[in-house]
């Protein structure tokens, strides 16, 4: 089973439309779409958002043997290798790090070398907390970006292909 009937079952399961996943998502319901009829392979990025929505492990979803759990020892780690110099570097398939290029690296630019520290310190404790506490945080930060959220940053944040 491919990625798209992955998702199709999971949908069905959870009894929600491709429309409803695009609007949570912001992946463009055509994509969706697409993924779903021709049961082709889900970008990583995509596969985190749409497993975060549908509270499901991203192996549910994409069949990158890499992912699922089966295929990782309780003492594994995943080791991601050095990514070369410059974005603009070809990097091979790998999903993972195909994310990490044009999603995080491009935030992580936004936030700047000062900000890094404190950026880790509060990755750092989100991991550790519970999830209930997880989905407190959550909550706290939608709230505050209803009422706070800077619009120049909003815009700097919608500049990042493929986010």
């Amino acid at each position: 089973m491919g990625d798209g009937k992955n998702l199709k079952k999971i949908l069905d399961e959870q009894e929600k439309s491709v429309r409803w996943l695009a609007k949570e998502t912001t992946i463009s319901p055509t994509t969706l779409y697409s993924i779903i009829q021709k049961d082709t392979a889900i970008r990583f990025d995509f596969a985190l958002r749409i497993a975060n929505v549908l509270n499901v492990e991203v192996s549910d979803i994409c069949s990158d043997s890499a992912l699922k759990a089966e295929n990782w020892s309780d003492e594994s780690k995943i080791i991601l290798p050095e990514l070369p110099h410059g974005f603009d570097k070809v990097l091979d398939g790998n999903r993972i790090k195909t994310y990490l290029k044009n999603s995080l690296y491009p935030l992580m630019e936004l936030f700047g070398k000062q900000s890094m520290p404190k950026l880790d310190e509060h990755l750092t404790n989100y991991y550790q907390l519970t999830d209930e506490g997880r989905r407190d945080v959550d909550s706290f930060i939608e709230a505050q970006l209803q009422i706070k959220k800077d619009p120049k940053r909003a815009a700097d944040v919608k500049k990042i292909t493929r986010w």
